[in-house]
């Protein structure tokens, strides 16, 4: 759909332009790109140590490399591995690291001993068969889980001696159908566990008992699961799409759909009132926790496969197809203070423009006030506005409640047409009001069968029954949904009808065609263009009579 023209926005200089900025969006953007490195390959997960000063660790292909952020180098490298690497979590204290990979085995390492022997691994378990794709440790840091490729849930003692498959888990869990790609063991309790797999499940675990407390279906294969603050809610990522669940009724509370892709990793900063969310759309985006309203978003060079913030804010990290982003935020100054601003309102640069003098010859000068129009002002449309913003359900609200009119159906149409592109028809057509359904169906039953239309709005008439088939309709709806199919089976009449006139029609051209032919091919060529041949008896016939009409009368008498 065209957007409308839009006028260059006037110039604020900077003292203007951060009254005009909550403070939160200024705290985000002092978040800026420190240093960029170049991994071998795909960066698989990135993990910051949650104690000073901040070490990054991070993953791509068979190597685990440990970058200190404070003078942006590598640290430590650890490469004996057999196969690729893919997960890493560090312990509350930030001593130990834990890794796993595509050889099943899960790892610890000792991050203070970085040199000489110490790059060997302290405790190797061999967890599964297939690849380990997340690693956690517990909170008091005395036992490690991993979620692997097998969909099972395996519980380890850090201080178990055994190595390798002499390692016997504490707990062992058939979690998942398909592959866990994701995981999160609660803060407040060692024994509540939750998981995610690409069988688009994200279930809650209670490890003593080996039960399921919860199970939701997120209709697209889960990349990451978080704990929001009071554990009372989950964040999940699945698709482009990321849902805030209660785990108490085990119902959505609200979708951010600010990506228009996958959405790969989730993490919260700022004491756990921002939640930062990243996608291979190449978007991190920073929304508050409390209204989950968007504060800050960042462009990326690549697609985001991981990110992670340190605990006091100040460093990012952004793992991006083969480079590894360091974020830092920047010092704070003076003219970004939004309150300082406010009280100081002396400090604002003056618009209105300086007194005009007129001097005229002969006359007395005088100061005379220069007035001119302002511009008008383009205003976007409502649901312009709210497209802008992914409200697809208002905007079937608003279309089909009976307030709103358009004079032209098109626009209506065009309107879906944005809708069913971005693949939200569903979901915005879920759950709405008796009278939008009754005149969502009346302007199909009008319009459905237009030629210019029929391609989106059989789209908008397929949504439609496949969200309320399983409902029970209101008498008004049901109405129009038998118009709707009366309506149909006449189209389908009409269309046998016209196909067998234009079978009809298509046995007499070729018929016609064979006659043609036949009758072609029995003249000859003589016959039409050949040179005229003239008869005795063709002149005798041309010849005028001697007698006149009066003979040729007696003659005819006479016979």
């Amino acid at each position: 759909m065209a957007q409308p023209y839009l006028p260059a926005e006037k110039f604020l200089s900077r003292k203007q332009e951060t009254i005009l900025l909550d403070e939160d969006v200024v705290y985000w953007k002092r978040m800026q790109q420190l240093t960029v490195f170049q991994e071998p390959s795909v960066v698989s997960s990135v993990r910051i140590s949650p104690k000073k000063p901040f070490h990054v660790a991070t993953t791509s292909s068979v190597r685990l490399t440990l970058y200190d952020t404070v003078v942006c180098e590598p640290l430590n490298l650890f490469s004996r591995f057999k196969k690729g690497v893919c997960s890493i979590d560090f312990r509350h204290d930030g001593r130990l690291l834990a890794i796993g990979g595509d050889e099943g085995k899960v790892r610890i390492f000792d991050v203070e001993k970085t040199t000489g022997t110490s790059k060997v691994a302290l405790r190797v378990m061999q967890a599964s068969q297939s690849t380990v794709k997340s690693v956690h440790f517990s909170p008091r840091g005395d036992t490690i889980f991993s979620l692997a490729d097998d969909g099972k849930i395996k519980q380890y003692r850090v201080a178990d001696t055994a190595y390798g498959v002499n390692a016997v888990p504490l707990i062992e869990i058939q979690a998942h159908d398909d592959a866990i790609r994701c995981g999160a063991v609660s803060s407040l309790n060692d024994h509540i566990v939750l998981t995610g797999g690409y069988d688009h499940k994200v279930r809650l675990w209670d490890i003593r008992s080996k039960e399921k407390t919860m199970e939701l279906n997120c209709e697209h294969p889960v990349e990451s699961v978080l704990f929001l603050p009071g554990e009372q809610l989950i964040a999940t990522a699945a698709g482009p799409i990321v849902k805030i669940w209660d785990t108490t009724t085990g119902r959505p509370l609200t979708a951010l759909q600010a990506h228009y892709k996958t959405v790969t990793s989730l993490r919260l900063a700022t004491n756990s009132t921002c939640l930062l969310t990243a996608g291979i759309d190449r978007r991190v985006n920073a929304f508050r926790t409390t209204n989950y309203s968007l504060i800050h978003s960042w462009s990326m060079p690549s697609p985001v496969l991981d990110i992670d913030v340190s605990r006091d804010d100040q460093t990012m990290a952004v793992g991006m197809g083969n480079l590894l982003a360091l974020y830092r935020r920047a010092e704070i100054k003076k003219e970004t203070t939004a309150t300082a601003m406010i009280e100081d309102k002396r400090s604002l640069v003056r618009t209105s423009a300086p007194p005009v003098k007129l001097a005229e010859k002969d006359r007395i000068t005088k100061k005379v006030e220069v007035v001119a129009k302002n511009a008008d002002k383009l205003k976007i449309p409502k649901i312009d506005g709210m497209l802008s913003n992914f409200k697809h359900s208002a905007v079937i609200r608003l279309l089909f409640s009976g307030k709103f009119r358009s004079s032209v159906d098109a626009a209506v149409v065009s309107y879906l047409r944005v809708i069913v592109m971005r693949g939200a028809i569903h979901r915005a057509l879920a759950g709405q009001e008796t009278i939008v359904q009754k005149n969502l169906l009346i302007f199909l039953n009008h319009h459905l069968f237009r030629t210019e239309y029929f391609s989106i709005l059989k789209d908008v008439t397929i949504a439609f029954f496949d969200v309320y088939a399983s409902d029970k309709l209101h008498r008004d709806v049901f109405k129009q949904v038998q118009r709707l199919r009366v309506t149909l089976s006449r189209e389908l009449e009409v269309q046998k009808m016209i196909s067998s006139l234009i079978g009809s029609v298509d046995l007499i051209v070729s018929t016609t065609k064979i006659n043609i032919k036949s009758t072609a091919d029995l003249i000859e060529d003589n016959d039409v263009f050949g040179e005229p041949t003239i008869r005795a008896r063709d002149l005798d016939e041309l010849k005028p009579s001697e007698g006149g009409p009066e003979v040729e009368e007696e003659a005819m008498q006479t016979n």
